[in-house]
């Protein structure tokens, strides 16, 4: 029993290893989306600027699109909307859009509280059956997906991200001006 017990730990430190890189965003593209064309997504603001209207991620090309997966039980993502705030009032004028995807099966003004007491500066859409979350691949919290101006998927990211990485990235996405 002691022998198959050694045996096994370097298997399980392997994996715990892996499993650790994945929880802290470390592995590139875990989602399993990245350039792909982001799935067609139409989904309804339920908290934040412009509640009750209808997104439709087809009509935002030519903007570089943000979407924050969370929920309120979420520690981390309660540590991500701060940062994400920061990035969100210094680029959403030059062609960044964000939204958060609250995925807990609450009715949407609970979304909508949630979302107040967190201060998110920017609105949230709901995901309730986790149709979002199967299309875009997410399958942990918090989950960032980055969708360039031509609509395909640039980067994933599980956990709090770095917002000097993550604003870096979006730079660079952006459009050039002369």
């Amino acid at each position: 029993m002691r022998d198959d017990l050694r045996r096994l730990l370097p298997w399980l430190g392997g994996v715990l290893a892996v499993a650790a890189l994945a929880m802290l965003g470390v592995l590139p593209d875990q989602c399993g989306v990245l350039d792909r064309d982001a799935p067609p997504t139409v989904a309804e603001v339920v908290a934040g600027e412009g509640v009750g209207d209808r997104v439709d991620l087809a009509r935002l090309r030519g903007r570089v699109v943000v979407l924050d997966f969370w929920a309120s039980w979420c520690p981390p993502c309660r540590r991500s909307i701060p940062i994400l705030n920061e990035i969100a009032r210094d680029l959403t004028h030059h062609g960044v859009s964000f939204y958060g995807v609250n995925t807990e099966p609450v009715a949407p003004t609970r979304v909508a509280e949630f979302h107040r007491e967190l201060e998110a500066a920017f609105p949230s859409l709901h995901d309730p059956d986790g149709t979002l979350q199967t299309l875009y691949g997410v399958d942990a919290l918090p989950t960032l997906v980055v969708i360039d101006t031509e609509g395909r998927i640039r980067h994933t990211e599980t956990g709090v991200p770095d917002g000097a990485a993550l604003r870096e990235l979006l730079d660079d996405l952006l459009p050039r001006t002369e």
